[in-house]
């Protein structure tokens, strides 16, 4: 049996500052995830970089570090306009307001993590799959079908505007593996690493 980490980087780190109050250092769970314990086999990282100068940083820690870099050049959504309808409180007129949407830089990897995860795991390996998307879970499903066990390592907790960041999704996937006492996926609680894997003194990720 090998072991394989997969991280979907930007949900994680949406999961650690913004559920959690806390950045990760991301040598240390490299080391975490190679210790006697995890004995991670590879560990993947998917993040997107928003030019040369990221992409050269990313390429510089994977060598230093050890990670497997997965990254392709982010892109931003253009601004969007839009006409909201108002009620003045005051007359009780009607008006329409021109309201802008910012855009937002975005980069999604998810078929790279998926691909990858399909090419490198067999039957009787073990997957820890960092996300808390469930555009994943029938990835997930596809693995657990497939022999693979899967820990989904992230958080159950609310944001601080008390949005859910941990889909419903892989919540079914856990509470059908659960109660049906084969326990093919796992939920891991990544706060439970906190002090073994956060950037001290800093609240950058």
């Amino acid at each position: 049996m090998n072991t394989y980490a997969f991280i979907d980087v930007s949900n994680t780190i949406g999961t650690t500052n913004g559920c959690l109050g806390f950045s990760i250092d991301w040598s240390r769970l490299y080391l975490l995830l190679t210790n006697k314990k995890w004995e991670c086999k590879d560990i993947y990282f998917y993040k997107g970089h928003k030019g040369k100068k990221e992409k050269q940083q990313l390429d510089k820690m994977a060598e230093g570090v050890g990670y497997k870099i997965r990254t392709k050049l982010t892109h931003i959504h253009p601004d969007i306009s839009r006409d909201v309808n108002v009620i003045c409180p005051a007359c009780n007129e009607k008006f329409v307001h021109e309201e802008t949407v910012k855009g937002r830089w975005k980069s999604n990897c998810d078929v790279e993590l998926s691909v990858d995860a399909v090419n490198v795991l067999s039957s009787g390996d073990e997957a820890l799959i960092f996300t808390g998307d469930g555009d994943f879970a029938y990835l997930i499903e596809d693995l657990i079908g497939k022999g693979v066990h899967v820990r989904i390592v992230s958080s159950t907790k609310r944001d601080m505007n008390n949005n859910k960041r941990f889909s419903t999704r892989l919540n079914r996937i856990l509470d059908r593996e659960e109660s049906s006492g084969e326990k093919r996926a796992s939920f891991l609680h990544i706060d439970s690493w906190r002090y073994l894997i956060q950037k001290e003194n800093c609240h950058e990720a």
